[in-house]
């Protein structure tokens, strides 16, 4: 895809071995550093766009001074892999993530050298702007261009998300325990590579099924025809994608004041911070249909942040 858009498109592969996290750069920068790219950089004057902190092991480099360098910064960087250390349960891998979050806390300062930050939500803006004075806030892009909600009720609940991540599978784990499992309702947990224990605690249920792995087009079904999207989530900064697509294709959205903390997405969910209050909303949404009504207010609001093209054109006058 990304081909038939490009003049030219060059990949540089990571060099993962050991000796990148013997430093006190974060080894997510360092291992994606390449001469090549650094050379092709230099080769014209053409604005720079790094995708991520991850990608701008280059932004203070001497041969790039004068050139517009836009930075989109995804979240707080150092604050998601704390959160990740935090749910961890394999040893080694919370060392790391440990280490990674105090490397990237001193390693962000790097960012007073972008010309622009675009940040995703108010949160990310308030951070980075306090700190930096060059940020904007840009959402998240999708990939919808149109609303693509089904009017009607559905038959079950779904919970989806990458569930090879601790965090999503924390959240999991609680969603069966504390939600899913003492409720009437059939539902769904839907995500790519889940440990095989998760996959154990959902087959206990007879209400609860886990789908590993769904293909894109069977995830997209599988969010449309839900009657409720729940997605809570622990860590604050950052926009969640997901949250993107259950708004501008499935029916309603059952979060927490997390995941919609700084987004101005508050109005289109419905929020719960608790086990007893999320389970009695979730009563209350399987028995009310999603109205022509609803999905014309669902569209009302995300045009206003939340257009795809609107959004780039924020951009375009960036690098212009």
């Amino acid at each position: 895809m990304i081909e038939s858009l490009c003049r030219t498109v060059n990949y540089y592969p990571r060099d993962i071995s050991f000796i990148k996290q013997i430093s006190f750069i974060p080894y997510s920068v360092i291992s994606r550093g390449s001469k090549q790219l650094l050379e092709n950089l230099t080769k014209d004057d053409f604005p720079i766009l790094f995708d991520g902190i991850q990608t701008t092991l280059y932004l203070g480099h001497s041969s790039l001074t004068g050139r517009n360098k836009i930075v989109r910064v995804h979240n707080i960087e150092h604050s998601y892999y704390n959160t990740l250390a935090e749910y961890e349960k394999n040893p080694a891998k919370k060392l790391y993530y440990f280490i990674e979050s105090l490397k990237l806390k001193y390693y962000e300062t790097i960012l007073a050298r972008a010309t622009t930050l675009l940040t995703v939500s108010q949160i990310d803006q308030d951070h980075f702007e306090t700190r930096y004075h060059n940020s904007e806030i840009v959402p998240s892009f999708h990939p919808y261009d149109q609303i693509e909600i089904l009017p009607g009720t559905g038959q079950y609940i779904l919970y989806h998300g990458d569930l090879s991540i601790n965090e999503n599978v924390t959240i999991s784990e609680y969603l069966i325990s504390e939600i899913f499992s003492k409720i009437p309702f059939q539902c769904i947990i839907a995500g790519k590579n889940p440990p095989k224990h998760l996959q154990d605690k959902a087959s206990f249920y007879n209400n609860i099924s886990l789908i590993a792995n769904p293909r894109e087009e069977n995830m997209s079904r599988l969010i449309k025809e839900a009657q409720i999207n729940v997605l809570p989530t622990r860590a604050a900064n950052g926009l969640k994608l997901k949250l993107l697509l259950s708004l501008f294709s499935g029916r309603h959205c059952l979060v927490n004041s997390t995941t919609i903390s700084g987004t101005g997405l508050d109005k289109l969910c419905q929020v719960a911070d608790s086990g007893e209050e999320m389970i009695r909303k979730i009563h209350d949404l399987m028995a009310i249909p999603f109205t022509v009504e609803m999905i014309a207010d669902r569209k009302k609001v995300l045009s206003e942040n939340n257009d795809n093209l609107s959004n780039a054109k924020k951009i375009e006058k960036l690098i212009i």
